[in-house]
């Protein structure tokens, strides 16, 4: 990651590979793994990666599994901006206030997931 993003402990719970019918991606597990998110300014925004273990039931609190199916969000910029994983592997933006059409997709590598939120920012 980049810039000031503090990661959280590595996770060592139970296997998660999906959420809510949503096959998470390889490159994604593997950070969360050694990471677990974390959150910190990656240059053109603030960045929180959601805890592995959370992920349910934050997206079934906020009612995402109802209003993006086939979607998981994985992440916020930590006001009214969230970053998800569709079920094409792909990671995307959309405003706390949406529809399926405000989604905006990033890209479909995680490791480049830091750097596509710097630029969609930049762009704006």
């Amino acid at each position: 990651m980049l810039g000031e993003f503090v990661c959280n402990p590595p996770y060592f719970g139970a296997d998660i590979s999906e959420v809510n019918g949503v096959r998470l991606p390889q490159s994604y597990l593997d950070f969360m793994k050694e990471q677990n998110g974390g959150e910190g300014d990656i240059g053109e925004t603030w960045f929180v990666l959601f805890r592995l273990e959370e992920l349910k039931e934050l997206n079934d609190a906020y009612g995402f599994t109802e209003s993006l199916p086939g979607c998981v969000i994985i992440g916020s910029n930590g006001a009214d901006e969230f970053y998800g994983i569709n079920a094409a592997g792909q990671y995307f933006n959309v405003p706390a206030l949406f529809d399926e059409d405000d989604i905006t997709v990033l890209c479909d590598d995680f490791s480049q997931l830091a750097n596509a939120v710097n630029a969609f920012w930049k762009s704006l």
